[in-house]
């Protein structure tokens, strides 16, 4: 599956998201890419509907793609995401410095983003999620033995499908506590992350009978994690939980976030006392909120590796330092990100899948 070939292991990229955005000093952001391309295959639509000429549309100059004067290719303009701030509370965490301005939620990001196919010959040479398959042999034990083996996912909306634009996700209402099913239906119809990941599973372990449950609920903190997870996980009996809660959270103290992480996963073993771990940190939230900008995500991740370090049968995978990785490398968050504000779009949602993956040794 081209979505899973590893990025830091591939000489083709394979739909990397631009997106030309206008920032609040009127400059246009956006067009690097993260290899110098040798052949560049396509550059279509999010939807790949319209394919981009290149000539005509774009110029590649320098490792970046350049619209021509005469581009067809959109430009996300800053009054599409960034509205004058009217007072209203439900939006007041979305406020710029300064309180005048916030970023609306933009779950239409991805009309903006364009994808780029193309093949190079430079490696890679920014992280590479360490494998954890051996802290989680008890897993692998049963995956190989063959039988019933219990896969959970539990986590926010990130964690639910949000935005991957073929999600098709049973999950929870954070209120409520009820199961709903989450469904996106537009090309190019790629799947969640944890549908990524089980359909990965299944097919390295044939003989298993892998029985998938996503409890990802949108809105949810950590706090929420602790305390549902007696009542949304332990019931499950689960083998393999791959817990990712934090973007919610982003702000909490890293002492805090480690204890209820913690506490999750006792609450978990007093059930499933063999129950293994794959703690997922969460991407890099919007860069512009004011509220974001003092986040803890960087230590809350390395707490994460310090429980791994701690505790039996857990593995970290660092998806926050691997999409700051792709910042420092040239991308903009706005060619991540499925919301403007803390959703991946699909490219993300592959960084989700590819980091878990290669977390369990995949």
């Amino acid at each position: 599956m081209q979505v899973l070939d590893r990025i830091w292991e591939t000489h083709r990229m394979f739909q990397e998201p631009v997106c030309f955005t206008e920032m609040a000093d009127g400059t246009i952001t956006g067009g690097k890419l993260l290899f110098l391309p040798d052949t560049v295959e396509s550059v279509t639509s999010s939807d790949e509907s319209i394919t981009y000429v290149a000539g005509r549309d774009y110029i590649i100059q320098d490792g970046c793609l350049v619209r021509t004067p005469e581009s067809t290719i959109p430009v996300l303009g800053r009054d599409v995401y960034c509205k004058p701030y009217d007072g209203a509370k439900e939006r007041a965490w979305l406020r710029l410095p300064g309180g005048e301005t916030y970023l609306t939620i933009f779950p239409e990001a991805y009309r903006y983003q364009i994808l780029v196919t193309y093949t190079h010959q430079q490696t890679w040479d920014g992280l590479i999620p360490a494998k954890g398959s051996s802290a989680l042999s008890r897993s692998f034990q049963k995956l190989q033995s063959g039988g019933a083996f219990h896969l959970m996912f539990y986590g926010d909306s990130i964690t639910a499908g949000w935005e991957a634009s073929g999600c098709d996700e049973e999950v929870i209402h954070m209120q409520t506590l009820q199961p709903f099913r989450l469904q996106i239906n537009r090309p190019p119809y790629l799947p969640s992350w944890a549908e990524l990941v089980t359909r990965t599973l299944r097919e390295a372990f044939p003989a298993a009978e892998i029985q998938k449950v996503n409890r990802g609920a949108g809105g949810s903190t950590t706090a929420w994690g602790v305390a549902h997870a007696k009542e949304l996980v332990s019931p499950h009996r689960p083998d393999l939980v791959v817990l990712a809660f934090g973007m919610n959270s982003l702000c909490a103290p890293v002492l805090q976030h480690r204890a209820q992480i913690e506490t999750i996963m006792r609450t978990i073993r007093k059930t499933s006392p063999d129950c293994d771990f794959v703690l997922v940190s969460p991407m890099v939230p919007s860069q512009e909120i004011a509220g974001f900008l003092k986040n803890t995500l960087a230590k809350q991740e390395q707490a994460l590796f310090d429980i791994a370090k701690s505790e039996p049968g857990v593995a970290v995978a660092p998806v926050h330092m691997l999409t700051r990785e792709l910042l420092r490398k040239g991308k903009t968050y706005y060619e991540l990100t499925g919301n403007c504000i803390n959703h991946p779009n699909d490219f993300s949602v592959r960084m989700y899948a590819q980091t878990i993956l290669t977390t369990l040794g995949l």
